[in-house]
């Protein structure tokens, strides 16, 4: 089986906070499953490390929603649902939406500057492929706009459901992505910040989360509608395959 999990490498950050980003890599690239039993051994092992780091990351990312911890049973891979994407962007849409309100008259021409820097940079990494790239500048873009307002426990909150709603946004890059129709959604929450217009910036980007909630919703029901049995079938694992 190959290895999972990239290596980690020296850095500022604490020996738990490599192992976190990692399990969180591999569990976003689609190498973890949902759903699937996380070997704190194995992890321990692929990235030569002892236990104690690997619990102390699997409890932080529980934390951010990415694994479930039971007792006794060990750590999972967390399951996605439908119920959980509406909820998580519903939040997103309202949060997201008010702070960009009272963010507008506090950004300055060299602020906005910066961001269309930004909307360029993504244009261009997007039409080279580049995923991870793609999805830090998009997060870049919308943070710096919030961050204007000075108000660490917002960017918390919003950082929290970013964090949570990561595992959406991979899977609506590698699958579901439309890069003009987000470029275009970008520029417009761009130009509305640019025009001053509070009402309009919070229309546009509370418009863009509904757009991608839309998408993935659709995505989902699709995908356990293929999982659902059909009628006069049953989930029972018929003699002599895979047992």
């Amino acid at each position: 089986m190959p290895n999972p999990f990239t290596p980690i490498e020296n850095g500022n950050k604490t020996l738990a906070a490599h192992v976190q980003e990692r399990i969180r890599e591999a569990i976003l690239t689609g190498k973890l499953q949902p759903g699937a039993r996380i070997d704190q051994n194995q992890v321990a092992a692929s990235l030569n490390v002892s236990l104690a780091p690997v619990r102390e990351a699997l409890k932080g990312l529980e934390a951010e929603g990415f694994v479930k911890i039971f007792p006794r049973r060990g750590a999972f891979v967390a399951t996605t649902s439908i119920t959980d994407l509406d909820e998580l962007y519903y939040a997103r849409a309202l949060i997201e939406g008010e702070t960009i309100f009272q963010a507008v008259p506090h950004l300055t021409d060299g602020g906005l500057t910066d961001l269309q820097r930004l909307v360029e940079r993504m244009k261009q990494v997007s039409a080279n492929g580049d995923v991870n790239a793609y999805i830090a500048l998009n997060r870049e873009f919308h943070l710096g706009i919030y961050s204007v307002l000075g108000n660490q426990t917002l960017l918390q909150v919003i950082h929290n459901l970013w964090q949570r709603s990561e595992l959406y946004r991979y899977r609506y890059m590698f699958i579901t992505h439309d890069p003009e129709r987000v470029h275009l959604e970008h520029q417009g929450i761009l130009d509305t910040c640019r025009k001053r217009d509070q009402q309009a910036a919070r229309q546009a980007a509370m418009m863009h989360i509904q757009g991608t909630q839309r998408e993935l919703h659709e995505l989902l029901r699709e995908e356990f509608e293929r999982l659902e049995p059909k009628p006069g079938q049953g989930w029972a694992v018929k003699p002599g395959l895979g047992s």
